[in-house]
C-alpha cells in the first residue's frame, strides 16, 4: 500500500512538474529598418537537467549572427534565456513562426510573431516590444511607403581621392556591406604615381571573407598598406577596411583596373557542430562585395623642352646625392662612386643613369639597384647607380656633377636637379710590381728560359705513426652517420614524449568526465584537458581570449562556439544557489565529452 501511494505521489508530482514548463518568446520591437538589429528573446522556465535548445522556425527574412544563453536556478526552480540576434534582409512584412522546445517527451510552442521591415528610418514609427507565448500571438500593421532621404556630399575640400570615395560611400548609404574603388587621377602621365584606394564598408559583422584584389593591364602595382576607418551615412556608423595601392604607367594609352572583390558569410553556419551538439537552426548567407572597374588614359610627357638628362621619372621631391668611399688613393686603386636617387612613385621602369666622361681615369658602371617602401598610404622609391673609377696617373681630380631631370605634372614643366662635385687626392702608386718580369729571366742554355718555379716538392722524411684516434677520424663518413643517428634518436624521443603527453590528454578527460558528479568535476577536467593538449590556461584568462586560442589551433568557429556555450554554462552552475545535482553534472559531462572529441579531430 505504501508503494503504491508513493507511485501516486510520484505521479502527480511529475505531472504537477510538467504543467509548470512554459515557454515564451518576444522581440524588441515590430517596427525596423534595414539598418536595425532585432532581438529576438526566448525564456524556459521549468526545464531542469540537461541544456536543451529550442527549434528555431525558418526565417527567409532574417540573418541570425549571434546568439547567447543564460541559465538561472534559484529555489530549485530553473530558468533558461536564449537571446538571437538577427539582420533584416528585405523591406516587408515578415513572420517569426512558432518556436517549438520539447522536455520529456512533451512539445512545447509559442505563437508567431509578426513585424514591419521598412526601408528607411522615416517609414518607423515608435512601437512596443512584442511577446509570445503559447497563449498570446502579437500583429502590427505595415505601412509599405518609403521617404527617400536626399544623399548626402562630401566636403568639396577633402583630397579629390577621398572626395571622391566618400561621395561613393554616401551614394551607398542603403546598403548593409558595399565595396568602391577611386583613384587620385584618372589621366596621369606616363610613370607618374596614381594613388588606387579600394574600401569595403559594413554596418553589421561579418565573417570568412577573403579579398580578391584587382587585376590591372598596361600598368604597374605596388603595395601601398592598409588601414581602417568609420563613415556615418545617413546617420549610421559604417566602419571600413582599406587597401591602397600605388600604381605607374610604362607607356601612353589606356590602362585599366579591374574589380575587386571581397566574398564574406552573414550569420552562423548551416549545420554547425553547435547545431548538431545543442539543437536549434539559423540562417547563413554568403554574398559578394564587388567594386567597379576603372579606366586610365595615359598620357606622354611632351616632348617640347624633354632635356637629355630626363630618363623617364614623373612627380616631384626627387633628390639626387653622390658619394665616394674614399677621396685619397693611389694611382691605379679603384674608387667606388654611388649615386643615388629618391623620391615618390616607381624608379624601376626608369632608364639608367649614364655617367659623364671623366678624362685619366678608366670607369667601370655596374648594374642599377632599385626599391620601393610604403608608408602613410603612399609609395617611395629609391634607385641606387654604382660605378668603379680607377684613376692612372697621380694628380687632383674633380668628378663633376650629375645632372637628372624629371617631369612634374603640377607644373607641366620639367626641373633638372644635380649631384655636388667631389674632389679626389689621387698620389703615385708605391706599390711594386708583383707581375712576373720577362725580361729578366735567365737563359738555361738548353735554348729555354726558365721562367720561375711553381713546384713545392714533397718532405722526404718519415711523420711518427698515428694515434688511435687520429686513425679514427679518416673514418668521416662512419663518424657522420652515428652522429645523424644519435640526432634523430633524440629528437624522436623529444617528439614521441610530446606526442605521448597530449593523446594521454583526451583519455585522462574522458575517464574524469564518466567519473564527474559535480559541476566543479566537469570543469576541471575540461580545463586539464585545455592545459594538456592545447596548452591553453583556463584559469588566467577570460573566456574571449580562451575561444580566441582554440581558433588560432585549428578548432572551427562553431566548435569554438559550442565551447563557449559550455563554459558559460558550467560558469553559471557552478556559482548559482541550489543543491548539488549529479544527474546535471553528468549530463554535463557528455556535452563537454562530445565538444572535446571534436577538438581532438580539429586541433593542430
Amino acid at each position: 500500500m505504501k508503494k503504491v501511494c508513493l507511485s501516486v505521489l510520484f505521479f502527480f508530482f511529475a505531472v504537477y512538474a510538467a504543467a509548470q514548463v512554459s515557454i515564451t518568446a518576444r522581440v524588441d520591437k515590430t517596427a525596423l529598418t534595414l539598418d536595425d538589429e532585432l532581438t529576438l528573446s526566448v525564456e524556459v522556465k521549468g526545464a531542469a537537467g540537461n541544456m536543451l535548445m529550442p527549434q528555431l522556425p525558418s526565417l527567409p527574412a532574417f540573418n541570425v549572427y549571434s546568439r547567447e544563453v543564460e541559465q538561472n536556478t534559484v529555489n530549485g526552480k530553473t530558468t533558461t534565456f536564449f537571446r538571437y540576434v538577427m539582420l533584416p534582409r528585405f523591406v516587408g512584412k515578415a513572420t517569426i513562426g512558432a518556436i517549438r522546445f520539447t522536455y520529456n517527451g512533451k512539445t512545447y510552442t509559442t505563437d508567431p510573431i509578426t513585424v514591419n521591415i521598412y526601408r528607411n528610418a522615416q517609414g518607423v514609427q515608435r512601437t512596443q516590444p512584442a511577446s509570445s507565448t503559447a497563449r498570446v500571438a502579437s500583429s502590427g500593421n505595415y505601412d509599405s511607403a518609403a521617404v527617400k532621404r536626399p544623399v548626402e556630399k562630401a566636403d568639396p575640400n577633402l583630397p579629390p581621392l577621398e572626395r571622391n570615395l566618400a561621395n561613393q560611400a554616401y551614394a551607398r548609404g542603403n546598403e548593409n556591406y558595399f565595396l568602391i574603388a577611386a583613384v587620385s587621377d584618372e589621366t596621369p602621365y606616363v610613370n607618374e604615381a596614381v594613388t588606387l584606394a579600394v574600401r569595403f564598408y559594413y554596418n553589421r559583422p561579418f565573417y570568412d571573407a577573403p579579398y580578391q584584389k584587382p587585376t590591372v593591364s598596361n600598368i604597374f602595382m605596388e603595395d601601398a598598406g592598409s588601414s581602417q576607418g568609420t563613415q556615418s551615412i545617413g546617420g549610421v556608423l559604417y566602419r571600413y577596411e582599406e587597401q591602397r595601392y600605388q600604381l605607374t604607367a610604362p607607356t601612353a594609352g589606356k590602362a585599366t583596373i579591374g574589380p575587386a572583390s571581397v566574398r564574406y558569410m552573414t550569420g552562423s553556419s548551416p549545420l554547425s557542430a553547435l547545431d548538431r551538439l545543442f539543437g536549434g537552426s539559423a540562417v547563413s548567407a554568403e554574398e559578394t562585395a564587388q567594386s567597379a572597374p576603372i579606366t586610365l588614359q595615359v598620357r606622354a610627357v611632351p616632348a617640347a623642352g624633354k632635356p637629355k638628362s630626363f630618363y623617364g621619372a614623373v612627380g616631384s621631391g626627387y633628390t639626387i646625392s653622390a658619394q665616394a668611399d674614399r677621396t685619397q688613393v693611389e694611382a691605379g686603386e679603384a674608387v667606388n662612386l654611388t649615386i643615388t636617387v629618391q623620391g615618390p612613385g616607381n624608379l624601376k621602369s626608369t632608364e639608367d643613369l649614364e655617367l659623364p666622361s671623366l678624362d685619366g681615369f678608366k670607369t667601370y658602371p655596374a648594374q642599377s639597384v632599385s626599391d620601393t617602401s610604403s608608408a602613410g598610404g603612399s609609395v617611395k622609391s629609391y634607385k641606387i647607380f654604382k660605378a668603379v673609377l680607377v684613376p692612372s696617373a697621380s694628380g687632383v681630380y674633380t668628378i663633376p656633377s650629375v645632372k637628372w631631370s624629371y617631369f612634374n605634372p603640377a607644373t607641366a614643366s620639367y626641373k633638372t636637379i644635380h649631384t655636388e662635385p667631389i674632389t679626389l687626392q689621387v698620389s703615385t702608386s708605391t706599390k711594386t710590381d708583383r707581375g712576373f718580369d720577362f725580361g729578366a729571366a735567365a737563359p738555361t742554355g738548353s735554348g729555354f728560359q726558365a721562367l720561375g718555379q711553381d713546384i713545392a716538392y714533397l718532405k722526404t722524411s718519415y711523420a711518427p705513426e698515428d694515434s688511435f684516434l687520429e686513425k679514427i677520424s679518416v673514418w668521416k663518413t662512419l663518424n657522420w652517420i652515428m652522429l645523424g643517428l644519435l640526432a634523430a634518436s633524440v629528437l624522436f624521443a623529444s617528439i614521441g614524449r610530446k606526442s605521448l603527453a597530449q593523446k594521454r590528454a583526451y583519455g585522462v578527460a574522458k575517464s574524469q568526465l564518466k567519473k564527474a558528479l559535480s559541476d566543479e568535476a566537469v570543469a576541471d577536467a575540461v580545463a586539464d584537458y585545455l592545459q594538456q593538449k592545447l596548452k591553453i590556461s583556463t584559469g588566467s584568462l577570460p573566456l574571449r581570449s580562451i575561444v580566441k586560442s582554440l581558433q588560432q589551433r585549428g578548432i572551427t568557429p562553431a566548435t569554438a562556439e559550442a565551447f563557449s556555450l559550455l563554459w558559460q554554462r558550467l560558469e553559471t552552475a557552478r556559482f548559482a544557489p541550489g543543491t548539488p545535482d549529479a544527474q546535471s553534472a553528468q549530463d554535463l559531462a557528455r556535452q563537454a565529452l562530445d565538444i572535446l572529441k571534436l577538438m581532438e579531430e580539429e586541433a593542430q
